[in-house]
Parts: structure tokens; C-alpha cells; sequence
């Protein structure tokens, strides 16, 4: 080899090492997550549900999922200030978009000083679980001011939220949940305070029996405590409804929301909560039973 060639060698040496320098490829064997920086890195990646941290691609219908990309840098420095930028895609089944937030930083358009850096994205997991769907979580960091790149993946499949206990008689739904109003979130384990008001939701139903083209649901809803004392009681809160008729296409594409609220006073915990919607003209119904404790 002669010099020329040897000088050659030493350059192309260095600049491929240059390359590897500015990239990084991390994969969670627990998880499946996988990180690649080309530019941008970060120390590490945390997701937390609910707040708590935990390391799983298992997420129960209606929690709150935050990643936090620790220590992010390689952003370019103007003036003292970064501009990054965070996008977050989830994909249903590696074909179906269910989510897109192509900037989830519109806060920081005018540059940030903070320094360690911390960026987080977070979801609800509000998605189909019925037919055993599979997802892939996509978020993606970018420089504003130059071409560094942070991307992360986590395939994640969603389970039932088990708080409500559920039995169906020939009426189909596409989902029923607790919904509290006054935290913004489904109610995950049973507990909630005293001032919270409560939603219980239920969605695409249909099997109820049709007379003149129309169905006639019924609702009842009971809450009581431990002592058997009722909170609640109403026999039909549909009970227009229930006189008129309502389009079955109309009754599945809405909502059906009954909304809780507690008194103050003495706590007897637990409170049972029962739910029965049936059709008046069979019977067709849905049973809905929870247990719940108030702070």
C-alpha cells in the first residue's frame, strides 16, 4: 500500500467513525422498544401509567401513558435556546393510523433554555381491544435547526379495564366504561373521591328488538353501601325514550351517559353500583356491576 492509499484509508476511517459517533440504536428486550439517534440522543426513555413508572408494552383500556426522554441532546444551540419538535403515531395492526400528533411541543416554537433537556408525550388509551388488535407507538424528536433526529418505537397491545364487571344477553356493544369528569380520566381501580361526579358511558349498542321501525330501551341504575343503603335509584332514566321509541341507528352511533354523583357525609365503603339496560319488547339486556370506594 502506498501512502496515497494508506491517507485514504485513515480518512474514510474517520469519517465513517464520525458517523457512528452521532448514532445510537438501543432495544428493550423486555418490551420491545427500540431507540435510534442519528444526531440526538437522550439518556434514557421511562414510561410511566398512571404516574407510576413500570417497563411493559401492556396497557389496560383508559390509562395514561407518559414517555419521558431523559437528558436530550445534540439539539443545535442558537442564542442559548433549542428547537425541538415532538411528534407521537400510533398504528393499528402496521396499517391503520388511530393517532396522530404531528407537534405535541407548540410551547416551545419560540426555543427553550432548559438545560438538562426533558421532553415527554403522553396518550389515553382509549383503543379497540376486541379482535386481539395489535399496536406500535411512534414518536419521533427532530431539530428545527439542523438534521438531528430521535426516533422511538414500542409495540403495546391493550387489555379490558376489569373494574366493571359486565354481562350481555343478546345485545351487543362496542364499549361500556367509568369515565370521571371531574379528573378527565377513566376510573381505573375503584377508587375516587367523594366530590367527583362519575359517567357511566356505554356505546354501540344494538340487539334490542325493533316494533314500527323503532327500539325501546330501559335503564335502571342503584347504588348502595355496605349497609345496603341506596344512594341511588331510578328505575328507567331512559324512560322518554322508552315511551317513544328511538331509531336503532341513531341509539348505536350515540352515547348512552348516566352520571353519578355522591352525597357528603359518612363514607360506607364499598358502594355497589348496578346497571341493567334491557329492551322492553324481549329480553335482551346488559348487566353492568361495580364495586367503588370513596376518599
Amino acid at each position: 500500500m502506498n501512502l496515497r492509499s494508506f491517507i485514504t484509508v485513515i480518512i474514510v476511517s474517520l469519517i465513517f467513525g464520525s458517523c457512528q459517533f452521532n448514532q445510537s440504536v438501543n432495544k428493550d428486550l423486555s418490551t420491545g422498544a427500540y431507540t435510534r439517534g442519528d444526531g440526538i440522543s437522550c439518556n434514557d426513555v421511562i414510561i410511566k401509567v398512571n404516574e407510576e413508572v413500570k417497563n411493559t408494552n401492556t396497557f389496560t383500556y383508559g390509562e395514561e401513558i407518559t414517555f419521558v426522554f431523559n437528558n436530550v441532546r445534540g439539539l443545535t444551540i442558537e442564542d442559548g435556546k433549542s428547537y425541538p419538535t415532538l411528534s407521537m403515531v400510533v398504528m393499528k395492526n402496521e396499517k391503520d393510523t388511530v393517532l396522530n400528533r404531528p407537534n405535541l411541543l407548540n410551547n416551545l416554537n419560540q426555543g427553550t433554555t432548559l438545560s438538562p433537556l426533558r421532553l415527554t408525550a403522553y396518550f389515553v388509551v382509549a383503543l379497540p381491544n376486541e379482535n386481539g388488535e395489535s399496536y406500535k407507538m411512534h414518536i419521533t424528536i427532530k431539530d428545527q435547526r439542523g438534521d438531528g433526529v430521535l426516533t422511538y418505537e414500542l409495540p403495546f397491545t391493550v387489555e379490558n379495564n376489569d373494574l366493571l364487571k359486565v354481562n350481555s344477553t343478546s345485545i351487543d356493544y362496542s364499549r361500556i366504561y367509568l369515565w370521571n369528569e371531574s379528573t378527565k380520566k377513566t376510573v381505573i381501580n375503584g377508587q375516587v373521591n367523594s366530590n367527583d361526579t362519575l359517567i357511566l358511558i356505554i356505546e354501540g349498542v344494538e340487539g334490542l328488538e325493533m316494533k314500527d321501525n323503532l327500539i325501546f330501551p330501559i335503564l335502571s341504575i342503584e347504588m348502595s353501601d355496605r349497609n345496603g343503603n341506596k344512594i341511588i335509584s331510578d328505575p328507567n332514566i331512559l324512560s322518554n325514550i322508552e315511551r317513544s321509541g328511538v331509531n336503532p341507528k341513531d341509539f348505536k352511533d350515540g352515547q348512552i351517559p348516566v352520571i353519578l354523583t355522591f352525597r357528603s357525609g359518612t363514607k360506607n365503603n364499598p358502594y355497589q353500583l348496578i346497571a341493567v339496560l334491557k329492551d322492553k319488547n324481549s329480553d335482551n339486556k346488559i348487566e353492568i356491576l361495580t364495586e367503588l370506594n370513596l376518599k
